[in-house]
């Protein structure tokens, strides 16, 4: 991915719409995800997410314990919805 300080974190911020976490920036052009251009404002939630490096995700947890937890705290989903996705994630990843 590169070296500290190469600009992963500055590239997923222009991404992800957090470019208010780097004080001084300055974008300009278009962000396409997907071929899609996206909106101003909170239109990369709608369809994608990332934690930043700072971040700290309990490390006792299982996977599927983690995934439920960001299911919870980014969806709408019902219980059942969740375990249901949760299940076909960690199938995917052969976890």
């Amino acid at each position: 991915m590169g070296p500290s300080g190469s600009g992963k974190t500055s590239l997923l911020n222009v991404i992800s719409q957090r470019t208010y976490l780097s004080q001084g920036s300055i974008v300009e052009g278009s962000v396409c995800v997907n071929d899609r251009e996206l909106e101003q404002g909170n239109d990369f939630g709608k369809i994608g997410a990332f934690v930043q490096q700072d971040d700290v995700l309990v490390q006792m947890l299982s996977p599927r314990e983690l995934l439920t937890f960001s299911a919870r705290m980014k969806t709408n989903l019902n219980e059942a919805q969740i375990a249901e996705r949760v299940e076909r994630i960690l199938t995917r990843l052969g976890l």
